[in-house]
């Protein structure tokens, strides 16, 4: 692919990301987490389906060799959907994607202790300054003083605990999806991960009554 177009991508990318997290902030307060998670992940499997049709890859998209590792992976990817939605939901977007920078730190952690890959300390050291600055961008979220005045403190720090644990679940998807490439396609990674999450939220539907 040529490199333009692969950066012209990216940006598309990350503006579709910026946007989907800024509607599930303000649908937070109409719409449960569970629905949103469905309808996000239900909505993506039809255009994935049509797209390995055209390309003549169907087949591959629904075959697996590991579908163990992709539960596994489906799994990581539920629990860091649910709670960086509920994040979203409970702080304001501009600290919850500070707390999600987290992500990759962890995700260079991860590739050490789990993949085994060598991590030169100038790598450790990137990732000692990246929390550093993570938690610079914190500190006035911290500030519990600023929610009490609105009453929202016990809100504001289940919100902090649920973008953290989202860090945590999107760097082990990362590491699972490593392992996975390994015998699987990219297709069918895409389909079962928006398979399981569109079941996964399918059966929050019935206790999403606020």
């Amino acid at each position: 692919m040529h490199p333009f177009k692969a950066i012209g991508l990216k940006l598309i990318s990350a503006l579709l990301f910026a946007a989907m997290s800024a509607l599930v902030r303000k649908l937070g307060d109409v719409a449960p987490v569970g629905q949103m998670v469905f309808f996000r992940s239900a909505f993506a499997i039809l255009p994935v389906l049509v797209i390995y049709a055209i390309r003549g890859e169907l087949s591959s998209a629904v075959r697996t060799g590991r579908p163990l590792g992709q539960l596994g992976r489906g799994t990581l990817s539920v629990a860091g959907m649910f709670t960086n939605f509920s994040a979203l939901t409970r702080l304001p977007l501009a600290d919850a994607t500070a707390i999600s920078f987290a992500s990759p730190l962890i995700t260079v952690a991860l590739a050490a202790v789990v993949l085994k890959e060598r991590v030169r300390i100038y790598r450790w050291s990137a990732v000692l300054i990246g929390f550093a600055g993570v938690i610079i961008m914190l500190i006035p979220h911290f500030d519990f003083s600023r929610y009490a005045a609105a009453g929202a403190t016990v809100t504001a720090a289940a919100g902090s605990l649920f973008a953290l644990t989202s860090a945590v679940c999107n760097a082990g998807t990362v590491i699972q999806t490593r392992r996975l490439t390994q015998t699987e396609t990219t297709s069918s990674i895409v389909f079962y991960f928006s398979l399981i999450c569109a079941i996964a939220g399918a059966l929050t539907l019935p206790f999403c009554s606020r």
